[in-house]
């Protein structure tokens, strides 16, 4: 699965399937946003040329807040987003098409919590993790977290600022409305927090489940300190056992009308979701 995700990484702000050319005759379709989802969004266009080849798909990276503005200002058609829409976010599509924002959900991820591959530590909790990424933060050191194993100062890594990612990861451990704890290092992809992690051994981040290599080591999870940790799997993702499990979402401007709605309705239908799985870049609805 490396060098599947290595492959689609580079490959995903230049992927157009195929050419969108007027003269072609073919219809085009334009997605852009989320780069935890935009992976399986490669692979579903791929999937779906057989379904239509007479369709040209692009998919394109940039974040869930960048392509909730690309959706806004008119420049695509299915907006990827690893978070929900914000309030401000839909009044502004309401204010300038007079339609509302819709919301499909397509797939379950797991967020995952990773550290380098030699840290010795295998859980750690939410309430720990809120005190490693919080303002003033309480945690600063790994013996801090787990005594006996590093004693080095915790590296902390987060996410750009309009990435969805990083908005659930820090709205679901420090608190909405709580602040961040100042020299958090922004990486401004998912393969740069791995990258990152693979030669920073005293470093922590976050990100999609679908991310892990062999490099790198993904904690199990617990609610509070002494409960039961959980590790990120398909069935605790839906079911909401896992604490950081959260659903990945298209959304359009007003209901999806002609190729938008043909494909997201093969999207979220049992061959769409059956590649989710087969792809093991998401967990898949059901």
């Amino acid at each position: 699965m490396t060098s599947k995700i290595l492959l689609l990484s580079v490959s995903l702000l230049a992927l157009s399937l195929p050419s969108c050319k007027k003269d072609s005759g073919k219809a085009t379709l334009k997605m852009a946003g989320s780069t935890t989802l935009a992976p399986l969004a490669t692979v579903w266009a791929e999937a779906y040329r057989k379904v239509n080849p007479e369709l040209s798909i692009s998919v394109s990276g940039g974040g869930s807040g960048g392509g909730i503005t690309e959706l806004t200002e008119g420049r695509i058609d299915i907006c990827n987003s690893s978070r929900p829409m914000k309030d401000e976010e839909k009044k502004k599509i309401k204010d300038k098409f007079q339609k509302d924002a819709v919301e499909t959900a397509v797939a379950y991820d797991a967020l995952a919590v990773y550290v380098g591959k030699n840290n010795p530590l295998s859980e750690i909790s939410i309430e720990q993790l809120k005190e490693i990424y919080m303002e003033n933060s309480a945690i600063k050191t790994w013996d801090q977290v787990a005594p006996g194993g590093l004693t080095t100062e915790i590296k902390v890594l987060g996410r750009e600022s309009n990435s969805g990612t990083g908005e659930y990861f820090m709205e679901a451990t420090v608190g909405k409305g709580n602040k961040a704890r100042a020299g958090i290092a922004e990486m401004n992809s998912s393969q740069a927090v791995i990258d990152t992690l693979k030669t920073t051994a005293n470093a922590i981040a976050y990100d999609g489940i679908a991310f892990k290599t062999d490099d790198v080591k993904v904690l199990s999870l617990a609610k509070k300190k002494g409960e039961p940790a959980v590790a990120p799997s398909a069935d605790d993702a839906r079911s909401g056992k896992y604490p950081l499990a959260r659903k990945l979402y298209f959304y359009t401007v007003g209901e999806p009308t002609g190729a938008a709605k043909a494909f997201i309705d093969w999207v979220t239908s049992a061959e769409g979701q059956a590649i989710v799985n087969s792809s093991k870049l998401a967990v898949s609805l059901k």
